[in-house]
C-alpha cells in the first residue's frame, strides 16, 4: 500500500468544551512554507474532510473535528512573516464563545485586505494570528466579535 509521507507538527488545541489537548497534526510537504515552516492553517481550510488525525503524547490516536476548534497553538514564531510583510500588522482581541480571550498581531499580506475586518471575514474559517510572536490558528467560527485597532 502507498503512503505519503507526513511530517509532524507539535500543537496545543483548544476545544470548544474547553479542553486542550496536546499532540502532533501531520501535514504533507505540499503544506510547507516557503521557510520550510508547516502551514497547518492550510491543512485545516483547504481540506474538505470534517476530521483530522490527531496523536497524543501517549500515542493515542484521535480524529479531531475541525468544527469543534476554537484555536490551534504552534512552535512557529513571527519572524518569516515580520520580515516578509510590507504593511504595518495590526492588533486585534478575539473574544470567543466560550467566554475566552485571545489577543494578537494579523500581518496583512496585500493592501487592498490591511483591515483587520478584512482578515476575518475571507473565505476560510480558521486565520493565523500571532501572540507576543507565537503562532496561533484560530477559527472564526467560534468568534463573538472583535476589538480592531
Amino acid at each position: 500500500m502507498y503512503e505519503i509521507p507526513k511530517i509532524e507538527v507539535p500543537v496545543e488545541i483548544l476545544l470548544v468544551n474547553e479542553e486542550t489537548i496536546d499532540g502532533k497534526m501531520f501535514v504533507t510537504e505540499d503544506l510547507l512554507s516557503a521557510e520550510g515552516k508547516p502551514q497547518l492553517e492550510e491543512l485545516l481550510n483547504e481540506s474538505d474532510d470534517s476530521f483530522f488525525p490527531f496523536v497524543s503524547p501517549a500515542g493515542a490516536y484521535r480524529l479531531i473535528n475541525k468544527n469543534h476548534i476554537i484555536l490551534i497553538k504552534c512552535d512557529q514564531d513571527d519572524s518569516d512573516v515580520r520580515a516578509r510583510s510590507t504593511i504595518a500588522p495590526r492588533n486585534l482581541v478575539a473574544h470567543f464563545t466560550i467566554k475566552r480571550t485571545v489577543y494578537g498581531m494579523v500581518y496583512p499580506t496585500v493592501a487592498e485586505e490591511s483591515r483587520v475586518s478584512d482578515i476575518i471575514n475571507q473565505d476560510h474559517d480558521f486565520f493565523v494570528i500571532y501572540q507576543n510572536g507565537q503562532k496561533l490558528i484560530i477559527n472564526r467560527d467560534h468568534i463573538v466579535y472583535v476589538n480592531a485597532n
